[in-house]
């Protein structure tokens, strides 16, 4: 009897250990089943950001690989800076933009010419078009077109006349207005204020005669200057005409004091007149705007006083940013940007060998 007790009471102790190891196995089980299922909820939430860092990824690639479309304008490509200008302009596109197709128009100084190709971008539907004009005015009515089209316009090189700002969506390139500013101080401070001073210009009506001279003019007034302008000539922006007008400035006033330029071609033009007549370098005090190889050789010679740096890789560089703004909307926008126009003078002439 005491024996089936044993055997009753060993029963009953292997039926409890079965039931614990049961009850501690399901236990064990439901915490791997849970440990996985929150491994994997951990796995899918850090992966989550790989994912959407992919698909922007490939939102990146699908906006650099675009194509645009540009129709770039100009009054004439042969012009030695736009040839200059252009090379550094397609490098940094192709370097930077390559997704960036850029259509050229030589307008070759005809502003019919230059209007018909404006048109031919319109009508084209291209993304967006640049110009340089270097006169606004004849196509005031052709950026009213590109405008109702819906086309932005980025204008460059030469600021633009003011009349052309309701069409522009933005412009990029050099002030002529600050060049005359900055010659007018350089020959006031030369003169200490005083003596004969002339002008050799661009074509006089034109926007750039506006931007070159109005604030030439402007500055010497708020200096309180007394140099006296005996002289304004026309150079239409070439060495000969200029050299011509100089020669017949120098035969009526001999003993001219100054002369401020516009541009240091048509500077070199007007020196060339001076060293026909015998005039010595500095003899004349000139202030122009460039930094063209001819005008660096003649500022080392010693015939300027300073020239307003207005070279192209600046140009080239900030017309193709702003490209990149306007094109992939990734504004704001500058209405106008200027470039900086450092005033190259014997001091610093090493820093601007010249590039056109």
């Amino acid at each position: 009897m005491k024996k089936s007790k044993n055997i009753l009471f060993l029963v009953w102790i292997i039926a409890i250990l079965i039931v614990l190891a049961m009850f501690i196995g399901c236990k064990s089980t439901s915490a791997v089943q849970q440990g996985s299922e929150l491994s994997s909820e951990e796995t899918a939430e850090t992966s989550a950001p790989s994912e959407e860092k992919s698909l922007g990824d490939e939102e990146s690639k699908t906006a650099g690989t675009k194509e645009f479309r540009v129709g770039y304008s100009c009054y004439g490509w042969e012009i030695p800076w736009m040839v200059y200008y252009k090379q550094y302009f397609d490098e940094i596109v192709a370097k930077e933009y390559p997704n960036y197709k850029i259509t050229y128009h030589d307008a070759k100084y005809d502003f019919q010419a230059m209007a018909d190709g404006l048109e031919t971008f319109v009508n084209e539907g291209y993304d967006l078009i640049m110009h340089f004009a270097l006169d606004n005015i004849p196509v005031l009515e052709t950026y009213k077109k590109i405008q109702a089209a819906g086309i932005p316009l980025l204008l460059t090189m030469d600021e633009p006349a003011y009349e052309a700002y309701p069409y522009m969506t933005a412009f990029s390139g050099l002030s002529p207005s600050d060049a005359g500013r900055q010659c007018a101080v350089m020959l006031h401070e030369a003169l200490n204020g005083e003596g004969k001073i002339a002008c050799i210009t661009p074509p006089k009506g034109s926007s750039s005669y506006n931007a070159y001279m109005l604030r030439f003019y402007e500055e010497l007034e708020r200096l309180g200057s007394k140099l006296e302008v005996v002289a304004e000539e026309d150079g239409n922006w070439d060495p000969k005409t200029a050299q011509e007008k100089g020669a017949t400035i120098l035969s009526k006033y001999p003993d001219l004091d100054g002369l401020y330029v516009t541009d240091d071609w048509m500077g070199g033009g007007f020196i060339n007149a001076a060293k026909e007549k015998g005039y010595q370098p500095g003899q004349i005090k000139i202030a122009g705007a460039g930094g063209s190889k001819i005008g660096i050789q003649d500022l080392k010679d010693g015939w300027y006083l300073g020239l307003v740096d207005q070279g192209p890789l600046l140009c080239a560089i900030q017309d193709a940013f702003f490209m990149k703004l306007i094109l992939e909307e990734l504004g704001p926008v500058p209405h106008f940007a200027m470039v900086k126009q450092e005033v190259i003078t014997l001091e610093n002439v090493e820093r601007f060998p010249g590039t056109w």
